[in-house]
């Protein structure tokens, strides 16, 4: 991560909020949510945000950049453009904590930025819209998940068999 782009800052310091006074365990959520965040940004495929073009463009910045090249090419608008991608299934950890902190910070991060007023594009009112739309639903989602947990349903040779009624 080359810490002299523009964006590496901007995340650092939203992040740097989000820890200021909470739990050990809270900061280490959040930097898991920063390790994926980052991870996301350098190495995913970016057409449903971008499109096939600009995810072109990203892809060949990609070619001479190890990491940093999103914030290379682009900025805060394109990135609330791909934060749905980030709420995918694909890119949320396993565990329901770790998946409700990283909903929770896509959530607030979008406040951040519209809260700077870091956001001027064309797209930005749909975008905003749309990660929106999947934080509802990455939501929802947690919670059938939450409801019914992989391996909670109880085997039926242990479950008691209703007996003779009498």
């Amino acid at each position: 991560m080359d810490f002299d782009e523009p964006g590496w800052p901007l995340i650092d310091d939203f992040f740097r909020e989000l820890a200021a006074g909470r739990s050990d365990t809270s900061i280490r959520r959040y930097a898991r949510v920063h390790h994926r965040l980052v991870a996301f940004l350098d190495t995913a495929d970016m057409t449903l945000g971008l499109g096939d073009e600009r995810s072109a463009l990203l892809d060949a910045e990609r070619e001479f950049h190890d990491s940093g090249a999103f914030w290379t090419v682009w900025g805060p608008d394109e990135l609330v453009e791909c934060l749905p991608s980030f709420l995918h299934e694909t890119w949320m950890p396993p565990g329901l904590g770790e998946s409700r902190v990283q909903i929770s910070v896509v959530s607030r991060l979008l406040a951040h930025l519209m809260r700077l007023r870091l956001l001027d594009g064309e797209a930005t009112p749909r975008s905003i819209l749309d990660v929106t739309a999947a934080i509802g639903q990455a939501q929802r989602a947690l919670e059938a998940r939450s409801a019914h947990p992989a391996g909670s349903q109880m085997p039926g040779r242990f479950l008691q068999q209703p007996g003779p009624e009498w």
